[in-house]
Order: structure tokens, then sequence, then C-alpha cells
């Protein structure tokens, strides 16, 4: 918890990574309205549904609790990630604001009615955020997707967001949410949003994948250091709270290979 607290202040103290969060939240919000408009214009444009090989053999089951509160539980968890370690939140919010607006764009160009499901309908306001024609490609197939490849320096995390993109790529399957075809293309689509984020937030996602661990004492430690006198006479300084990238050795003076006090502007 002291590490959290001591990388919220260096960050929040910086310009340029509090410009690059300014930036991150404003090209969601923008995504946000874009994947909101297309939703509208695809769902009142819909034409008839269309037959689908698994989706013809399979269901409809009634999978509205995991297909909802599953969602919530993984935006929770999700959210709670990005919290305990800000120097993640930047690159997340510029990664998921280009995917939601990638998939506005093909939302946009298909206009499919969904495969008949269950006719046991959720609460209205449910039923206006989950339930559409926005169905090429599949959001619940491919956000967790995306997660997994932002995580996957991290081997635990990286398991269990590939194991959400399979739940919920089965639970949309078996409710005929989607197609199975939104399903598939959502895993390359989602790989192809992820290198592009890479490649046009590269400082945002050196910083993501970055560890204060090496470089921030433990408080023990550091109470102890602090109470042992230098040669000089004085108190020794503490070492400057640095980042460094996952894998990368630490440089003489305690910097890393790359600048990771800089984010991206």
């Amino acid at each position: 918890m002291e590490d959290t607290i001591r990388l919220y202040r260096t960050l929040l103290g910086n310009r340029a990574y509090l410009r690059s969060l300014a930036e991150g939240t404003a090209f969601l919000a923008a995504s946000t309205i874009a994947i909101f408009a297309a939703v509208t214009y695809a769902t009142v444009h819909a034409s008839n549904y269309v037959t689908d090989f698994v989706l013809s053999r399979v269901g409809p089951f009634n999978v509205r609790f995991l297909f909802i509160y599953g969602t919530f539980t993984a935006f929770v968890i999700t959210a709670g990630l990005l919290a305990w370690r800000p120097n993640r939140v930047p690159f997340a919010l510029k990664a998921m604001a280009l995917f939601l607006l990638v998939r506005a764009v093909f939302v946009a160009l298909t206009h499919m009615a969904p495969s008949p499901i269950d006719p046991q309908k959720p609460a209205p306001f449910f039923n206006s955020i989950f339930y559409g024609s926005d169905l090429f490609f599949s959001g619940h197939t491919g956000l967790p997707f995306l997660a997994a490849l932002a995580f996957w320096h991290i081997p635990q995390w990286r398991m269990f967001y590939l194991a959400l993109t399979a739940f919920f790529g089965a639970v949309v399957l078996l409710g005929h949410y989607h197609y199975s075809i939104d399903v598939l293309a959502a895993l390359f689509i989602t790989h192809g949003v992820f290198q592009i984020s890479c490649w046009l937030f590269a400082r945002d996602y050196t910083l993501f994948r970055s560890s204060e661990s090496g470089a921030a004492p433990r408080a023990k430690r550091a109470g102890r250091k602090a109470l042992a006198p230098a040669g000089d006479g004085h108190e020794r300084a503490p070492k400057p709270f640095v980042l460094h990238v996952v894998g990368d050795e630490a440089m003489p003076g305690g910097q890393s290979k790359a600048d990771l006090n800089h984010p991206n502007g």
C-alpha cells in the first residue's frame, strides 16, 4: 500500500503523466459517444437475422445473469488493477478508446439483426446497455482479450483474462447474443488494435509495463537506512523513486534503459 501511495504522489506530480491521463480520458469519452451513436444507428437500420453454423446447433440458453453481471465483475476487477498501479492507466484508457472507436466503425457498417434469443427481457436499463444490433465484432470477447495482451508480462493475469475471453465467448454464443463470426473476428481485430496502440502510445505502454518494486525500497529497509548515519555525519538521502521496465536491467544512477519519468504527452 505504501508503494502505491508513493507511486501516486510521484506520477500526480508529473505534468507529462497528467497530460497523458487527460488525453486518454478525452479520447475514451469521444469513443464512447462514437460507439453509442453507431449502436443506435445499427439498431434502427437492422435487417433480418441470418443462419449460423454454431447457433443453429446450440441454444439459445438463458445466460443473461452471466452476460450482465459477469461484465460488471470483470469491470470491477480491471478497475482495481488499474487503480492499484496508476502507471497503467494512461495506456489502458487510450487502448480501450481505440478499441471502441474501431468497433464503432465496424458496427456502423453492419446492420444485421441478432439471432432469436430467450424471450425473457431484462430491466429496461440493462436492455438499453447490453442489447442491440451491435454485432460485429463482439466487445465481450474483444475487451478481455485486449486486457490479456496488455497484461501478457504478468502470467497470472494473462491466464485470467484469456480464461475470461473464453468464458464470454461461450456465453455470447450460448445466449445467441453474437454470431460465431463476431466472436472469432474479435480475436484478430483486437490483436490488431493492440499492436496499433503499442505503436501510437509507445511511451504509455512502456509505463504500463513498468514495475516500481525494484526501485522503491520497502518501508522497513528505508527506516533502517534512515537511522544509520553516513560517514560524513549526515543521514543518507533516500534513493529516487524510479520506474523500471519489467525485465530491463537498471543502469547506474538508478535509471532504466527506457526513460519512464516522462510518459507520452
